[in-house]
């Protein structure tokens, strides 16, 4: 997705990389306008995504779209890579050690749209070396107002997309830091814990 109306390259500092709004932050918000997947393009190859962490090694988990057939891969939709010393502490508080791994579960909440959920709950990552999550947004819909038209509001919209992140059973989103790139059409975000993720305004 390709947006004559932005001629330039953009490339914005939404905050300083990590996954909190910070103090002075926008409020969080109990509703929000999700980024819709383009129903034109091809659907995910898998809504869900698993893969084990492991102390002293560095691993990754991608959720990608169909390719040119229902079973091959095709253009990545979001990537998290958790760094080989990227482990910090259980969901149940304790340190991994050497050698110790976790299952980690990524999950497309509606495809239609773009939110996803990390588990396990409670998980947390090194401070010092994060884990990080990319999401590119190039084939979400480009009629982001849904008027049926893609003009100058729908560019103006696309400016004020953001990174959201919340906890449940917390039902307010709060927006992330979060480095976004309008060329690139996609966020990076350093992660320090679990919890549900979207693109939105």
């Amino acid at each position: 997705m390709r947006r004559l109306l932005f001629a330039f390259v953009t490339l914005a500092l939404v905050g300083a990389c990590s996954n909190s709004s910070g103090p002075g932050g926008p409020a969080p918000r109990a509703t929000l306008n999700f980024v819709r997947q383009d129903s034109t393009y091809k659907p995910l190859l898998s809504a869900q995504g698993v893969f084990y962490a492991k102390v002293g090694e560095a691993r990754r988990v991608r959720l990608v779209y169909q390719g040119s057939t229902p079973t091959d891969s095709g253009s990545e939709f979001l990537r998290f890579e958790v760094p080989n010393d990227g482990l910090y502490r259980k969901p149940d508080g304790t340190a991994f050690a050497a050698g110790d791994s976790i299952q980690i579960t990524v999950t497309v909440v509606d495809t239609k749209q773009f939110r996803f959920d990390f588990q396990p709950s409670g998980l947390q990552f090194n401070p010092n070396d994060p884990a990080r999550l990319k999401v590119e947004y190039h084939y979400a819909d480009p009629d982001f107002n849904g008027d049926g038209s893609v003009d100058s509001g729908d560019a103006e919209i696309e400016g004020l997309l953001s990174l959201w992140r919340r906890e449940p059973p917390d039902s307010l989103w709060s927006k992330m830091a979060a480095v976004k790139s309008v060329e690139l059409e996609q966020f990076d975000a350093d992660v320090l814990q679990f919890s549900q993720y979207a693109i939105a305004w």
